[in-house]
Formats: structure tokens, sequence, C-alpha cells
């Protein structure tokens, strides 16, 4: 390609994929929301995890379906007509009364950012510079999804004021959805002539469906379960061998050592959960993104699958150790190693199949077991107790340290993984997680 078309398609992947993350895992929150019923905020809030899943499914079969087919421009115009369907969804949200079902409009956005992410990367992950902006993009929705505080049910919120004196914030802005459904709209026009990234195969290749199936849907069968049942350790024993089990055996299912990000991944999700800050200041994210980068250099440089989720680990264990203390800079200091972590991760494995690199990239923003455990720590356990006068709610704190070390104990099970994922696939010497066969889809390798 051009210098012209490579710059063109790197901010483009950037702020498309930014702007479908956040479609993707963030809840709609239009102005009238406040005026909203109790009951329509609460279903909204309920269904949030599920529309997440369900974006997620929609990325990886989209992903899957158009690299099947090889064709750049129906990738292009995929991601173009899940941005039209966006901007659509949003700006009749705007338009309706403030009866209308949330959870509705919530579940059109997170498919239709699901389809824009995997259109996109099916689009431009056979490219060193457009693929960073794809990944980099994912990576400040994430941090811009900590920006904005989610709703509080309830009625009440932190200051004791009631819904009212809530401002909504809405993530994505029209404006942004605007900017990136022109520059989706031109990078469709530019690439209308592009030759096949890939030969098309007749052949549907189920291996990266069916791993992401099983991965989704029990990561949030999990997380729904520690969110109500985080007391036991039995239930967050069962919730840890499960997560890494059905990492393994995604892992497993996927051609060569492209399950290897599947398990760093898995690992950062976790370790993510318990470390990220649940709202960050608005000035930390450019310096978040920053250090990204520079970890996204670092690993397109000196990756190692390996070394990601060992560091990883100790990120885990010193969250675990710091949960009871309530100092600023040790919040600060791991936000930033978990950014520097996110880049270097999602850079430290090559996977060759371009959907299973996005499989493994969208792990990030599904639910996983520590968020729903870290859910229910927040909350605390309810009791009812009954007295001659009235009934007497007590909330029993929970020990804040349990996400940390049950992130800790998923990302050992994930080191294990790994080694188990080699030692199965010792015949692929290449470093980085290439393997030295040919997949079944003949797809390219990946660049970022």
């Amino acid at each position: 390609m051009r210098p012209y078309q490579v710059a063109t398609e790197t901010i483009t992947a950037l702020v498309a994929t930014t702007v479908a993350g956040l479609s993707l895992a963030m809840p709609i929150d239009f102005g009238w929301t406040s005026n909203t019923s109790a009951l329509q905020l609460d279903l909204m809030a309920y269904s949030l995890p599920r529309a997440i899943a369900a974006g997620v499914l929609v990325a990886m079969i989209s992903a899957v379906l158009i690299t099947t087919l090889g064709s750049i421009v129906i990738a292009w115009a995929t991601a173009l007509g899940g941005l039209i369907a966006l901007t659509v969804n949003h700006i009749f949200g705007h338009q309706t009364e403030p009866s209308s079902a949330l959870s509705t409009l919530n579940f059109i956005d997170s498919l239709a950012g699901g389809l824009v992410l995997g259109a996109l990367g099916a689009a431009v992950l056979h490219h060193r510079l457009p693929a960073y902006g794809w990944t980099l993009g994912i990576i400040t929705s994430v941090l811009l999804g900590s920006v904005s505080p989610m709703p509080h049910l309830g009625g009440v919120l932190r200051d004791g004021s009631g819904p009212s004196a809530w401002e909504s914030m809405e993530m994505p802005p029209l404006w942004m959805l605007e900017l990136a459904l022109v520059l989706v709209a031109i990078g469709t026009l530019l690439n209308r002539n592009r030759k096949p990234a890939e030969r098309p195969s007749i052949e549907l290749p189920l291996a990266p469906i069916l791993a992401g199936v099983v991965l989704v849907l029990v990561t949030v069968a999990s997380a729904e379960w520690l969110a109500r049942h985080g007391d036991t350790f039995a239930g967050i024993g069962v919730a840890v061998v499960t997560t890494v089990a059905t990492a393994l055996i995604a892992a497993m299912l996927l051609p060569g050592r492209d399950g290897e990000l599947v398990l760093v991944t898995v690992g950062l999700s976790a370790v993510g959960s318990a470390a990220l800050a649940a709202e960050l200041p608005a000035w930390t994210i450019p310096v978040a993104v920053a250090i990204t980068v520079f970890g996204m250099w670092y690993g397109t440089r000196r990756g190692a699958a390996m070394t990601c989720l060992v560091l990883i680990l100790l990120l885990g264990l010193f969250t675990a150790i710091t949960a009871n203390s309530d100092r600023a800079i040790l919040t600060v200091g791991g936000t930033a190693a978990l950014a520097w972590l996110v880049g270097y991760g999602l850079t430290s494995a090559n996977p060759r199949f371009v959907p299973n690199r996005v499989l493994a990239t969208m792990i990030i923003f599904i639910p996983s077991a520590v968020l729903g455990l870290r859910d229910y720590v927040a909350r605390g356990h309810y009791a009812m107790q009954d007295s001659s006068k009235a009934v007497v709610c007590t909330v029993v704190s929970e020990d804040t340290s349990a996400p940390g070390w049950t992130a800790s104990l998923i990302v050992i099970g994930c080191i294990g993984g790994l080694y188990a994922l080699r030692h199965n696939r010792s015949a692929s010497t290449e470093p980085g997680g290439d393997t030295g066969d040919a997949n079944d889809s003949g797809a390219e390798p990946t660049q970022a």
C-alpha cells in the first residue's frame, strides 16, 4: 500500500475500534436515561454482560466469515454497515421516550460494535501499522470506559443525592461516531479495488468459532456466579478451575500455537479486573495510552508469552498484597503497570490466522470471574435479621484482597496451560507463537 493509505487506515482503525469498543462494552447512557424507570435501568444492567458476550461472538464470527471470503472490500463495507447501525441507534435513542426498552437498544449497540471490531480486524490485521491502530483502539476504549462512571442503580448516588443529580455521559459521543463513520467510508472507497489479502476458501474453519463460543459462555457464567456467590472458597475454586480449563480448551482448539495469545489475554483479563481502578481521572488516559504504546513497541521486539504471564502474575500478587492499602500512588502504579502489560501482552504472541487474533483480543471485553468476585466484594454480603421492632439489614465486609489472589491463581493456571500447549505443539519452533504449518484457511500471518 501507498504511505498515505497506510496512514489513513491506521488512523481509521484507531478511531473506529475505539468507538466500537465503547459501544460494545459500555451501557448506553443517553441524556434521558435519568428519567427512565428503575426497572428499565435494572434490566439494562442485568443484561449488560450478555450483550457484551453477544457482541464478542459477533466480532469473532464476522472475522471468520470475512477472512474465509478473502475480500478486503467486503470487510470494509461490513464495518461501514456496522457503524451506520450504531449511528442510527444513537440518533433513534435520543429521540425516543424514556419508557423505551434500554436493554434492547443496548443489545443493538453491542452487536453492531462487535460487527465493526470483527470486520475491521479482518480488513487491517494483515498490515503492521493498521494492526497497531486496531489493537490500540481496543485498549483505548477500555481505558475510556473506566473514566465514565457506571450508573448507580437503586435511586441514591454516593453523595446521597437522587437520580436527578446524575449527569449523563454518553460513551461514545455522537460526534465520535460520525467521525468514525466518515473515516471508514473513506477507507471503503480507497479499498474498493484492493486484491484479496488471502486466497478464498470454501471451507469454513469451525475451530475459532467453537473456541470462542465455549470461552465466552463459560466466562460470563463464571462471572455471574461469583457476583452472587463469592463468599465460599469452593465457589471461587470452581470458578478458577473452570476459567483455566476453558482457556486451555480454547487454546488447544486453535491451530499451531495460535492459542498462546488466548492464555495471555485470559490472564490479563483476570488481573486487569482486579488491578484496574474503578474510575480513572480523565487526565490519566493519555499517560496510560502512551505507556500502552511503549508496551506494544517492546512486545513486537522482545515479545515472549511466558515472560508476559510471569509479569502478569507479579502484578496480580502485588494487587492482592496491597488491596487493603488506600495509597493513591499504589493505584496509579498498578494502573500504569497494567497498561504496559496489556500493550506488551497483546503483541507478545503472533497468531497466524486473523480470526484467532480477534478472538484472543476480544477476551479483554468479557466480564471475567474476577470481575464478578470484585463486584461481590464491593457490595459485601447482605443479611436480613429479624428483631422485635423491625427487620434489620446488616452488611458483612468481604476480604478486598480476594480478587487479587483469585486472579493470581488463574494466571498460574494459564502458565501451566501455556507449558502444556507448547509441549503438545512441540513441532512448532518459530518464536512469537508462529507455527511452521499452514493453517486450514491459508491465512497469512498477522502483523501485530
